[in-house]
């Protein structure tokens, strides 16, 4: 299976389960029950789902989330100088560019 397969064939996989779990609640289940947990286990699912695929992009793509202010840095682009300041201490250019520091 290929990486476009896959895409296709996965979230129609889960979207069956759900909607399989979904009907089966409602048709076993009396009516006024059935409605609320059906609900209920929509909104549990989609919750799971979009965890399983935050999971799956954080392991693919590496944690994006751990990135904090602390590793990025700036460097003026008139001289060089590396700093954390709003104007360059050296030369007072506030023209600056981004350094991610990984």
């Amino acid at each position: 299976m290929n990486a476009n397969e896959q895409y296709f064939y996965g979230p129609l996989l889960w979207i069956g389960i759900s909607l399989g779990i979904i009907f089966a609640i409602l048709f076993y289940i009396p009516y006024p029950l059935s409605i609320i947990l059906a609900i209920a286990s929509f909104i549990l699912l989609n919750f799971y789902f979009r965890k399983k695929v935050i999971q799956r992009v954080n392991t693919k793509f590496g944690n994006v989330s751990h990135y904090s202010s602390s590793s990025l840095s700036y460097s003026c682009i008139n001289c060089g100088t590396a700093h954390n300041e709003f104007a360059c201490p050296k030369c007072g250019s506030k023209m600056k560019r981004a350094d991610f520091k990984f």
